[in-house]
């Protein structure tokens, strides 16, 4: 047994908390601890919405907890290491946990993408930038025939270099989806967790920006944008009132009303 399993195992009796930070010498770690599974009542908003207009790729992807969920994340982080796709490195790994390098030692100054947008709020150009950067990272994940778990802003890591990492895994879209429906989903996740931190101005640009990477892949850009028609009702829905969430899906369904272009726009 090596340091790194030495630690998982003692740690993890004594850590109280799902997912914390730790240091080994100079190198910072965070451990994973298995916890209990999710209630099944908290996807049935999502089965509800995804059987009621038909919309697979919002299928709620079960996280089970426990074991199974430190050996999906761990199955997950080595499928995609295995084609490329940079993520964590596993240190160690058991039942009851798991041991992850931290992102910064691949890269300096890693941080959320969705607060580096946000560090960006007044520099227009600066966040188009890095919108773009993100969304090029996730179509080479794509192109590669891969997908992501829950490809929120808050779980794509970028570093000074523009260099992306991915992190939490532990879910498998793949259990129930397609890959195709497994990569639209991505989109939506990311959709959903970036629009939110651009103006109603700086919309179209964001746009442009997605359709000009997405376009050449047709399928992918068509069940995405049958998903904008599926939900253009809710437009008339007064969801800035609902709290940061509601504006979050105000701001996307901005995005999609957009994008009902056929064609995608020269660049500004």
């Amino acid at each position: 047994m090596n340091n790194f399993s030495k630690f998982l195992k003692q740690t993890t009796k004594s850590q109280q908390e799902s997912i914390r930070a730790y240091h080994l010498g100079q190198l910072k770690v965070w451990l994973k601890k298995s916890s209990d599974r999710h209630s099944a009542w908290i996807y049935l908003p999502l089965r509800w919405l995804a059987s009621l207009f038909n919309i697979k790729a919002l299928t709620p992807i079960p996280n089970r907890g426990g074991s199974r969920a430190i050996l999906c994340e761990a199955y997950r982080i080595q499928d995609l290491q295995g084609i490329g796709v940079s993520t964590p490195n596993i240190l160690a790994i058991s039942p009851s946990g798991l041991l992850l390098e931290d992102a910064a030692q691949m890269g300096e100054d890693v941080i959320q993408l969705d607060h580096a947008l946000a560090m960006y709020q007044d520099d227009s150009e600066r966040k188009f930038e890095l919108f773009e950067d993100a969304v090029k990272a996730i179509q080479e994940v794509h192109q590669k025939d891969g997908y992501l778990s829950e490809a929120f802003a808050r779980n794509i890591l970028v570093s000074k270099d523009k260099q992306f990492t991915f992190i939490d895994f532990e879910t498998d879209p793949g259990e129930v989806l397609d890959i195709e429906t497994c990569q639209i989903r991505d989109w939506l996740c990311f959709i959903f967790s970036t629009a939110y931190r651009f103006t109603e101005e700086e919309i179209p640009r964001i746009c442009q920006i997605f359709i000009n990477t997405v376009f050449p892949y047709k399928k992918i850009y068509k069940g995405i944008k049958s998903i904008g028609k599926k939900l253009a009702w809710a437009k008339k829905i007064k969801f800035d009132k609902f709290g940061n969430d509601g504006k979050r899906i105000q701001k996307c369904l901005m995005f999609f009303q957009i994008l009902e272009q056929e064609e995608p726009l020269p660049m500004i």
